[in-house]
């Protein structure tokens, strides 16, 4: 056996698969995400819920709070602006918002500078690839 330790990156990973895996009624197998911010944003949800911001169900409510809000400003379904992270986030936001977590106008403050900022050392740069979470994966070959 090879005692390697594992990468940050593979530490990371791990970290996600693992609150993945513990989610209340999870299906890690079948997550995937388009764009590296979608798994960014699942990662602080699911890591806010683990360490007790908030409780699971109530952002399940804002989620679909949030996917009806959009939902009611569309004629049809196949709308191509549909983005189920976008809804992720506004979700998140609400809950961290209602606790006390975030302060909003602090939050749209620190948007507005952010999208202000010149792209630079390829921050901005699209990264086609899919990413996804494979629950089967637990630990690094040896």
């Amino acid at each position: 056996m090879n005692d390697v330790p594992a990468t940050a990156p593979d530490a990371d990973r791990r970290a996600v698969d693992d609150l993945v895996r513990n989610l209340p009624g999870g299906r890690p197998g079948e997550m995937a995400f388009d764009h590296p911010w979608e798994i960014r944003a699942f990662a602080l949800a699911v890591a806010a819920h683990t360490v007790g911001e908030f409780d699971w169900q109530l952002f399940q409510g804002a989620l679909i709070d949030a996917i009806k809000d959009w939902e009611s400003t569309r004629s049809v379904t196949s709308d191509e602006s549909w983005s189920y992270y976008e809804h992720w986030v506004i979700a998140l936001e609400a809950v961290m918002a209602s606790n006390g977590a975030i302060d909003r106008a602090a939050l749209t403050n620190r948007t507005a500078e952010v999208l202000a900022a010149p792209p630079n050392r390829n921050h901005h740069k699209a990264i086609l690839e899919p990413v996804a979470i494979d629950a089967a994966i637990t630990s690094t070959p040896s």
